[in-house]
């Protein structure tokens, strides 16, 4: 398993200036499962907030997560700056669906684009498959409307591409409009410009060098030029072949037969014609000034910091070294400087790590004895208390004062080298409260997701959740042969996610005081706090009738035929009639009176009030007579919501009924989010450790016809 506190992030997509996307797009953390050669779309949004400008993009991936594809997708089409993207091998799946976002798209000679339809893999009864064949539908025509949009094709033919799983080379993807741009292959034969550049090195020294050579040509190449040939340098004769194209007389005329091969002596030609000093001039320009800027962006932290001199950058840069050998030497320059470490063998830090994850486990089965057995290296730490963390930390101590040595142990960062930017001590205490969260938050029961869908939030604006519908059935031809056209509409509700968290600290009294109960009580509180939240924030939505952006109306209403016209108790008949109400409710946008969408409750929700008279009804009980039996006895299962009665500002006599396949609300957490966390905050005060407890969740009506209301 990957260290958790050393994820994969935007950084370690960026290589010289450009982005690089190679291997499967999965998950974020599916992604960190793996530790490299994969991508996710929290990465990608991180990788372009590094560049406020324009940016390039690498892509070689096969595909994977479409709804990951479709995230990148929007990053790159939103990004501030023009992003161009150079498919290098492979773009398929949802590799060509984010690849749909640039401003720019380029291919290799050998690359290759392939778009096909979503697929996935469903185990249930017939119902069950025939909704994932609806929603894989739903997807591909989306998917078909992004690849059309990008191409200028019709979105039908792109469809049919993508039934067949269309593979594009360059050429074809050029002809489909899925690519603007053909890199062409190299040839074998003659020599670039670009390519003398490169015989000449990246150094600076020989960049100078050549810049003033062509700037001020020498007597020798003048001499040449006038006398009509080329000067015998490789460098020289690459400028005369600029292109791979060999200089000429145009007076001279076209040879027949076989070409000749290339000469690299060329008929008398003016100067301007032989050498574009100026075209060097300006390219060599634009490479020192390159150079320059990666410098000083690499020495731009260490400076920050101290760690370097804005004259130790500045004598670098005057020396003209290429910026790989000005960061080498900027390295060994802050080693120099650096105050003597501890001395350590090789492998210590390997072993400081599994050290410290054994002080974690160690102080978590103390704090929660009834965890699993403790084994390997948090052994030797068994029974560990705060007190003996610190003064363990603290290492060899020259005095008897165990404040001090507690204190000092507190402010050491000999284990993990300062690597997370916190002492050892915060960085434990901050894991095992963190860790203590999570494990109680996933315990904890979460009713209100049976009527809520889940979304991702990539930031704090508000996002669009939209229903696609419309008028679809199939009509018979018209007297011209022609089919009528279809209506397609839509509606979009809003939602965003919001950040919610309190503050605490961890006192040098209570280290003093050895007192664990912090650890138990805290993450615990914590985890229950955020699952009231969740609840609260859901179920008011519910209780208030919350109203709807897309048409200004209440959640329950009339118009929305999902409010009973009276009050009734819990019986077959009002429970039939809210059955009958939400069978009949019908496919968004359609026309026809009888295209239903038959939405089945399967939930009764109540308030504490009703829980008896929910649970007698849906009873396994007898009749005396058939017409007293309960039809839906096996068709609903009661759930009881206490946020819905009167002590939370609801009613004892309001019920619901709800189909959990067709949830009227949807939640979000922030990306990397997907719980509450505890983080440690910066403190001035170094005898604490002060922690954030952190938790972002958003939720918002969405859906009104999987659901009911009797008043």
């Amino acid at each position: 398993m990957p260290d958790e506190n050393k994820r994969m992030t935007g950084s370690d997509l960026i290589k010289n200036g450009e982005i690089i996307l190679t291997g499967p797009v999965l998950d974020d953390d599916w992604c960190q499962w793996r530790e490299g050669s994969c991508f996710s779309a929290l990465m990608v949004r991180d990788a372009l907030g590094k560049f406020s400008g324009d940016v390039t993009v690498r892509l070689n991936s096969g595909g994977g997560d479409p709804y990951e594809g479709e995230s990148i997708r929007s990053a790159i089409a939103g990004h501030q700056g023009r992003v161009s993207i150079i498919v290098e091998g492979i773009a398929a799946s949802a590799a060509s669906l984010l690849l749909m976002g640039a401003d720019d798209i380029e291919m290799s000679a050998g690359s290759m684009i392939m778009i096909h339809d979503p697929s996935s893999v469903v185990i249930g009864n017939e119902a069950e498959m025939l909704r994932e064949a609806s929603r894989l539908s739903q997807l591909a025509e989306v998917y078909a409307s992004v690849y059309a949009a990008r191409s200028g094709q019709e979105q039908g033919a792109v469809r049919e591409l993508m039934r067949e799983e269309t593979w594009f080379g360059p050429d074809e993807a050029l002809a489909a409009g899925f690519t603007d741009t053909v890199l062409a292959a190299k040839a074998k034969t003659g020599m670039t410009l670009k390519a003398a550049k490169m015989e000449h090195g990246t150094a600076v020294a020989a960049l100078k060098s050549c810049f003033e050579h062509f700037k001020k040509p020498s007597s020798a190449m003048s001499a040449a030029i006038n006398a009509g040939v080329t000067s015998s340098t490789p460098a020289e004769q690459a400028v005369s072949m600029e292109g791979n194209m060999p200089k000429t007389n145009p007076n001279q005329p076209a040879p027949k037969g076989d070409p000749a091969p290339i000469q690299t002596t060329v008929a008398p030609a003016p100067p301007a014609a032989l050498v574009d000093t100026q075209a060097v001039t300006d390219d060599a320009i634009k490479m020192e000034r390159q150079r320059q800027r990666d410098i000083r962006a690499a020495a731009a932290p260490f400076m920050a910091n101290g760690s370097l001199m804005s004259a130790d950058v500045e004598k670098l840069i005057d020396e003209g070294v290429a910026p790989d050998v000005a960061c080498t030497r900027m390295m060994a320059s802050m080693a120099d400087k650096a105050p003597l470490a501890p001395a350590r063998v090789a492998g210590a830090q390997d072993q400081n790590t599994t050290t410290t994850e054994a002080m974690i486990g160690a102080l978590m089965h103390s704090v929660a004895p009834g965890a699993a057995p403790l084994e390997g290296a948090a052994m030797q730490f068994r029974g560990i208390r705060l007190k003996n963390l610190a003064m363990n930390l603290a290492g060899q101590t020259r005095g008897f004062n165990e404040h001090e040595n507690i204190r000092a142990g507190m402010r050491s960062t000999a284990m993990m080298g300062g690597a997370h930017g916190v002492s050892d001590f915060a960085y434990i205490t901050t894991e095992v409260m963190n860790r203590t969260l999570r494990a109680a938050y996933a315990k904890r029961a979460h009713t209100w997701q049976m009527i809520s869908r889940r979304r991702s939030a990539a930031d704090f604006r508000e996002m669009h959740s939209v229903r696609f519908g419309g008028d679809f059935e199939l009509q018979a031809k018209d007297e011209n042969g022609e089919y009528k056209q279809a209506t397609i509409s839509d509606e979009a509700e809003g939602l965003k996610v919001t950040a919610y968290g309190r503050a605490l600290t961890l006192t040098f009294e209570a280290i003093i005081n050895d007192d664990l109960g912090v650890f138990e009580t805290v993450p615990l509180e914590f985890a229950r706090s955020a699952s009231t939240l969740e609840a609260k924030i859901v179920w008011a939505i519910i209780r208030a009738n919350a109203v709807m952006k897309s048409d200004s109306k209440a959640l329950f209403h009339a118009d929305h035929n999902n409010l009973a016209g009276g009050s009734g108790a819990i019986s077959v008949t009002t429970v039939g009639a809210g059955r009958k109400a939400m069978w009949e409710q019908r496919a968004f946008g359609t026309k026809d009176t009888d295209e239903f969408i038959e939405a089945s409750p399967n939930l009764l929700i109540v308030p504490p009030a009703l829980e008896t008279v929910a649970g007698q009804f849906v009873a396994a009980v007898t009749p005396a007579k058939t017409v007293d039996a309960n039809p839906f006895q096996a068709s609903v299962s009661p759930l009881v919501v206490p946020n819905l009665g009167a002590a939370a500002g609801g009613s004892d006599a309001s019920w619901y009924l709800a189909d959990s396949d067709l949830p009227p609300i949807e939640h979000a957490y922030l990306e990397g989010y997907e719980g509450p966390t505890i983080t440690r905050s910066e403190s001035m005060n170094p005898d604490n450790v002060a922690f954030n407890a952190r938790h972002i969740f958003g939720a918002a009506p969405v859906e009104h016809r999987g659901v009911y209301k009797n008043p």
